[in-house]
């Protein structure tokens, strides 16, 4: 009778797998990483559509982009469900309450954190269009006005940003370097960050200027931000 005797992985050879499988996981965990985000963006970019979109038709059914005063003309309407405030989850709120637009999931920004999809429950101040339930930040003009000397290609809500202030910081994380936009004409489109986070320009000094040769004409733009979880 013989007996065969096999040994097992020593503990080199076992630290010697292991490391290879981590170098292995490296090399194929960026180009993953890196389809999520462009998943996430191509998303992000229809829902930026669908909500300029939405925009276009409540500036045609009210005189106005929403603002204070249209609040008004919804809550004259018999509408008695609009939050109050100049966050741009309020604002937005307004597409909803007109029945302009159905469902509180379009506002979702994927893959931003703090941010979740929203449940469809609008029956209140309180629930329609929730903190959380909105990931992208409205451009208006001061004094809570809306934006009236708006092109093609004017903004009219941007995702993902980081931090507030009177010029967003944006998320370079969950686009790849990018964030989206919709734009007045109802499309949507991408654009680069830089390392610092500001959206990059084309010829102009400053993304968020004012003036003959800006992207908001003689408005001064004033971005009202999402309210995170």
């Amino acid at each position: 009778m013989s007996y065969s005797h096999q040994k097992g992985f020593s503990w080199v050879q076992l630290i010697v797998c292991i490391f290879v499988i981590f170098i292995v996981a490296g090399i194929l965990a960026p180009p993953r990483i890196k389809k999520a985000r462009a998943g996430d963006r191509t998303k992000a970019l229809s829902n930026a559509k669908t909500l300029a979109a939405g925009l276009m038709a409540f500036k045609a059914e009210y005189g106005a982009y929403p603002f204070d005063g249209t609040r008004k003309q919804l809550e004259k309407e018999g509408v008695n469900h609009l939050p109050q405030g100049d966050s741009a989850n309020a604002y937005f709120a307004q597409l909803l309450a007109s029945g302009i637009l159905e469902s509180e999931k379009l506002f979702f920004g994927f893959g931003m954190t703090n941010f979740r999809e929203g449940d469809d429950v609008m029956d209140s101040t309180v629930k329609i269009l929730d903190t959380g339930e909105n990931g992208f930040a409205y451009i208006m003009a001061p004094d809570g006005k809306p934006l009236t000397d708006t092109r093609s290609f004017t903004p009219l809500l941007l995702a993902p940003i980081k931090t507030s202030g009177p010029e967003p910081i944006f998320d370079p994380g969950p686009y790849g370097g990018k964030f989206v936009m919709g734009l007045a004409d109802g499309s949507s489109s991408a654009r680069d960050i830089d390392e610092n986070g500001h959206a990059v320009t084309e010829g102009r000094d400053n993304f968020f200027q004012a003036g003959r040769d800006s992207l908001f004409g003689s408005d001064i733009p004033v971005v009202k931000y999402p309210l995170g979880l």
